[in-house]
């Protein structure tokens, strides 16, 4: 189902000014303690007043490569969904900022700094909580759902969501003429780890820093190049990695899911948010929404209040059900 969003003003709701605090939410700053020993910082927005069925429901936010849990999308739909009346946690992973750069941004971890937020939301009461991921973020949670499947997640919501991590990065890579290009840093990659690099190893282990001019932009400009450690990038982009697929993960779900995808988006194909609408439904999801915001980039730039209007809507069906 493809569904479109007019702007928040048509409900007569002021959006955050996000110089200022807002006076009606308390604002809780964690420490989320990870089974393996690593600490990651989230933020805990609390309505005070409204509806308590709004409030009693808990959205958990995921960054983007590169991003952290209070910048760019996270920090605005957080704010602006707290405002309209849901709990909600921010946080942090090993992902977070330039883990990939420093060789402990190790995708196929995350789940356990998943398991930390569930925990910090358990000690607080929440028994019903959506799981919401930006870009990167959206395979995060679509992964750990799958493979936790926790009693009190009730739905599963996604920003710019690539079918798979893999060939967004393949495509946007071909497209710029990246240097070192895609096999070549897979041929590197098996060099210094092995064919097949175990999952368990410690993360210095062979590995190494790298660069890829080109990979965000036409240019050799700083902007657009990429730094990784080999290990980082196996299992953040690496082929046949089973956690990069959301094609596939996304089947196992088991929740409602809402997509939103961007219109004008050069990272990911407008058809993959459809895509992955048909997988969950086939995997048994008792309803998955599409939303295309037409003329978004992938960071949805400018269209921040469509896509907190989006959300919120489909909150409030969860919110009555």
């Amino acid at each position: 189902m493809t569904m479109r969003w007019q702007r928040a003003a048509r409900r007569g709701l002021r959006r955050p000014v996000f110089t200022l605090d807002h006076p009606d939410l308390d604002l809780d700053l964690l420490v989320l303690p990870t089974e393996d020993g690593h600490e990651w910082d989230g933020l805990l927005y609390v309505p005070r007043r409204g509806d308590p069925a709004r409030r009693h429901i808990a959205v958990v936010v995921v960054h983007g490569s590169v991003g952290n849990y209070i910048s760019g999308i996270p920090r605005r739909v957080s704010m602006g969904l707290a405002q309209d009346g849901f709990s909600v946690l921010a946080v942090n992973t090993r992902m977070a900022n330039y883990g990939a750069f420093f060789g402990g941004g190790l995708l196929h971890l995350t789940p356990l700094d998943l398991d930390a937020a569930m925990n910090a939301l358990r000690r607080r009461g929440y028994d019903r909580v959506v799981l919401l991921g930006f870009s990167m973020g959206s395979t995060v949670v679509t992964h750990y759902q799958a493979l936790r499947r926790p009693p009190e997640v009730i739905g599963l919501c996604t920003l710019a969501h690539p079918a798979s991590l893999v060939n967004s990065l393949r495509r946007r890579w071909e497209r710029f003429g990246a240097e070192p290009g895609y096999m070549e840093v897979l041929r590197r990659a098996r060099e210094a780890l092995g064919p097949v690099p175990d999952p368990s190893a410690r993360g210095d282990d062979g590995d190494e820093i790298f660069v890829v001019r080109r990979a965000a932009g036409p240019t050799n400009d700083p902007s657009h190049c990429e730094i990784w450690t080999y290990r980082t990038w196996w299992f953040s982009r690496g082929p046949a990695v089973e956690h990069l697929m959301s094609r596939s993960r996304i089947e196992h779900a088991g929740v409602p899911v809402l997509l939103v995808q961007a219109g004008d988006d050069l990272m990911i194909d407008p058809e993959e948010g459809h895509m992955l609408a048909r997988f969950a439904l086939k995997g048994g999801c008792p309803r998955a929404d599409v939303v295309m915001v037409p003329g978004a980039d992938h960071v949805f730039r400018g269209h921040e209040d469509v896509i907190v209007d989006a959300c919120t809507e489909w909150l409030e069906r969860l919110a009555a059900a």
